[in-house]
């Protein structure tokens, strides 16, 4: 049975904390450390290992240090996976690629339901009911 108490003990909260830490970092060597340290356009194509290597370095320290670096592998690897899917797999999977937020399949309309001019529903027209 899983206890509340278990899982708030500092330990766990530290470890949760690390990977958050880690996750985040990697998209930080992703997106600043990469282009700085593979400057070649052949280069690039091990782009996506750079923040993975990073990882596997940090994560033998102790600590704290060997969850970021989990959570930099554990980044790493799912933007690795997410690059490197087939199409059809990330569409059953619900991957989201790109820039592009969908939601519930609405795309490139300014509002989610409806019209977007206001309409005033107290006038006549409005298709009330007298009561």
């Amino acid at each position: 049975m899983i206890k509340v108490k278990n899982i708030l003990k500092r330990d766990n909260l530290m470890s949760a904390a690390g990977l958050g830490v880690g996750s985040i970092a990697a998209e930080v060597v992703s997106s600043k450390v990469t282009p700085m340290i593979l400057k070649s356009e052949a280069a690039q194509k091990y782009a996506p290992a750079v923040p993975i290597l990073a990882g596997m370095l940090i994560q033998t320290g102790t600590g704290i240090t060997k969850s970021v670096g989990h959570g930099m592998i554990a980044n790493g690897v799912a933007n690795l996976a997410k690059e490197f899917l087939p199409a059809t797999f990330k569409e059953q999977m619900g991957v989201k690629m790109g820039a592009h937020d969908v939601m519930m399949g609405v795309t490139g309309q300014d509002t989610l339901m409806g019209h977007s001019e206001s309409y005033d529903y107290t006038s006549g027209e409005a298709g009330e009911m007298d009561y």
